[in-house]
Formats: C-alpha cells, sequence, structure tokens
C-alpha cells in the first residue's frame, strides 16, 4: 500500500475481510450457523444449510486526482444456501430472514473495520439483496444473494 490512503487494493484482502465478519458473528444471527458453513468462494457441494459463501466479483479502478490516485470499486457476492426438511414457505422466509440479518450487521461497520480502528474500504455496503433457488449436485436450495459494494483509494506507482 502506497500514498495517504492506507486502503488494501487486492480483491482477496477484502473478500476475506467480509468472510472474517460474517464467521465472527455466525451463531450469532437469527438463523445461526458454525464457522465451518462460511467459505471463500462459492462451492460445488453444500454439506449443512444455511451456508454462506463469500464469492468475489469485480473490481474496478478509475484514475482520481494525482499522482496516479486511483478509485477503486469492489464488487463481491454474499452467497446464501439454506434447505432444510421442513415446509417450502418455511425454508424460503427462513433464508430471506437470515439474508436480512447479515446485510442489517454489514450496515453496522461501513468501512469494514472489523472490531479494529482502521478502515479497509472509505464506505461499503448491500447494495441489492435478491431472493432465489438454484440446483447444487442435483439438490434444490433455497437461496439469497448480497451484492456488497465497497469503495477505496490506493496509488498506482510512479513512473
Amino acid at each position: 500500500m502506497t500514498g495517504p490512503y492506507p486502503y488494501p487494493g487486492s480483491m482477496v484482502v477484502i473478500t476475506e475481510l467480509l468472510q472474517d465478519k460474517i464467521i465472527g458473528n455466525a451463531a450469532n444471527f437469527i438463523i445461526p450457523f458454525t464457522e465451518d458453513d462460511v467459505y471463500y468462494g462459492d462451492q460445488d457441494r453444500i454439506p449443512r444449510t444455511p451456508s454462506v459463501c463469500i464469492e468475489p466479483g469485480e473490481k474496478t479502478r478509475e484514475l482520481e486526482g494525482s499522482p496516479n490516485m486511483t478509485k477503486n470499486t469492489f464488487t463481491i457476492y454474499i452467497l446464501i444456501y439454506h434447505n432444510k426438511a421442513q415446509d417450502i414457505q418455511l425454508t424460503r422466509k427462513e433464508c430471506d430472514q437470515l439474508a436480512y440479518d447479515i446485510e442489517q450487521y454489514i450496515h453496522q461497520d461501513l468501512q469494514l473495520k472489523n472490531g479494529g480502528t482502521t478502515p479497509n474500504v472509505i464506505h461499503g455496503y448491500v447494495k441489492s439483496n435478491e431472493s432465489g433457488y438454484t440446483f447444487k449436485q442435483g439438490t434444490l436450495y433455497r437461496t439469497a444473494r448480497l451484492t456488497y459494494v465497497g469503495l477505496n483509494k490506493t496509488s498506482l506507482p510512479l513512473a
């Protein structure tokens, strides 16, 4: 990290910070799960539900100021999978409740400090919350996809 802003420019770092944030509160969500059920990246097989996958999406960079200052925008998807042997309406409702609960929890730390004092983004928030379903390995899961967008600034090396 260089320049006046001590922000990370890495998609991996921002994704792991979100993953760590969710792992740290997994047992306290409206529908609790274990830290073993939070994954970096989407998974082909989901051993238990609910499970949460933090999927890196896109990082864009625009020049903004000098010398060589850039604005970085990170898009990261938080995928929630739920499949319980119960009424399908209840499973859908539980998945949507968990998605909302995670969204509200993320919004308590808009600079992604994760309990520390150093901000990792200027601001970050859940931009959208989509409800749906997914087939994986022949199994139907009720799902929710949260789209997280975080913004920070870094400097490119001087030529």
